[in-house]
């Protein structure tokens, strides 16, 4: 209905505004802390600034629910301050009603922000980390973390895919000989560094040797490297549990739990990406009840601006300590994820009917 679309459009509005303010907040901080990096290597002020820039997609998104609660309040708001809600209700449009055609934008937000925390997001967060990285390291790296290409004397290394604690899988290494020549290629289908005996342990090996005459190949489960690439390098390229997208914390976490590994921090991270889309739906809902209950008169914008601020402050350090409670003291990752949004929720829905 026409109700409906107005309500939505005035709610995808209002998040949109939302998510403007916290992107130009959050990139003049980031900028500000990047500026300590300028200067080294080939790291200047425009390298500092296209990093801000990449890393935003995936801030919007974990601010995507307050965004959401904030827009809503927003929009209703001014709904509410221009007696646009009081005319639809005394229309005989219910609460529910209301409600609906919130959640109905809701819904296309929510479809906004998967595209954005899991194809976006994980994209220009990689490119972001392969691009500081380079320029802070100065050395010889192009692609990103599923692609991956760097060199190290005489020898040129290609990296399937970097997994977080410098985890590697499928890698080539290239080596040549004085006249730079293809000498001898080996394939990894793993490697992972082991920081007490400082050295590239890889694992299901195959080795060609290319002469004149003939290629002779080799096979091997296990083989040690004393220096394939720098472990420097992996602590500006690795990713964190949260930059990676749901899909890849689904791979990643079962090849953990197939290999005996601590895998909670990544079952952690997967189950907040799934739970964030309904944290969203909760804070919108909340919007509704907080609109409708208070006088148009009663503060306006800025009243209604600094209760969107604190109940998203308040969402985002309850949802911080439950996740980190959880992985203290062994709580099963789904339920200290989801345990706050199904708590917006719950208070969502009893606001919303305790509306007369």
């Amino acid at each position: 209905m026409i109700i409906d679309r107005y309500i939505a459009r005035a709610i995808v509005g209002g998040t949109m505004m939302s998510l403007f303010v916290f992107g130009a907040l959050f990139a003049f901080i980031s900028f500000v802390s990047e500026l300590q990096h300028v200067g080294i290597n080939n790291y200047g002020a425009l390298q500092a600034l296209i990093y801000v820039l990449l890393n935003l997609p995936q801030l919007l998104y974990q601010v995507f629910p307050s965004a959401m609660l904030l827009g809503g309040l927003l929009s209703l708001g001014a709904l509410a301050s221009t007696s646009e809600l009081v005319v639809i209700r005394a229309a005989g449009i219910s609460i529910t009603r209301i409600t609906v055609a919130v959640l109905k934008a809701g819904f296309l937000l929510i479809v906004i922000a998967v595209l954005l925390g899991e194809f976006l997001a994980p994209a220009t967060i990689s490119t972001a980390k392969t691009m500081r990285a380079e320029a802070l390291e100065g050395r010889v790296l192009t692609g990103d973390r599923k692609g991956l290409w760097s060199k190290y004397g005489d020898n040129f290394v290609y990296i399937g895919t970097v997994l977080p604690d410098v985890q590697l899988r499928d890698v080539i290494i290239y080596q040549l000989d004085a006249e730079h020549k293809l000498k001898k290629t080996t394939f990894a289908g793993q490697a992972h560094y082991d920081e007490k005996d400082q050295l590239w342990h890889l694992q299901d090996v195959s080795n060609s040797e290319i002469t004149k005459e003939s290629v002779k190949t080799s096979h091997n489960e296990t083989e040690t490297r004393p220096a394939m690439v720098s472990t420097d390098l992996f602590k500006v390229l690795n990713l964190e549990p949260e930059d990676m997208s749901a899909t890849e914390l689904w791979q990643y976490s079962q090849y953990l739990d197939e290999n005996e590994l601590e895998s909670d921090s990544f079952w952690l991270a997967f189950w907040v990406k799934m739970f964030t889309p309904l944290t969203g739906v909760g804070m919108l809902m909340i919007a509704v009840p907080l609109v409708l209950t208070s006088s148009s008169r009663s503060g306006g914008a800025g009243r209604r601006i600094l209760i969107g601020v604190m109940i998203g402050v308040a969402f985002y350090v309850l949802n911080r300590v439950a996740n980190q409670m959880g992985v203290i003291y062994g709580v099963t990752p789904v339920l200290s994820a989801g345990l706050p949004s199904l708590l917006v929720i719950a208070i969502s829905v009893v606001l919303i009917r305790r509306i007369r």
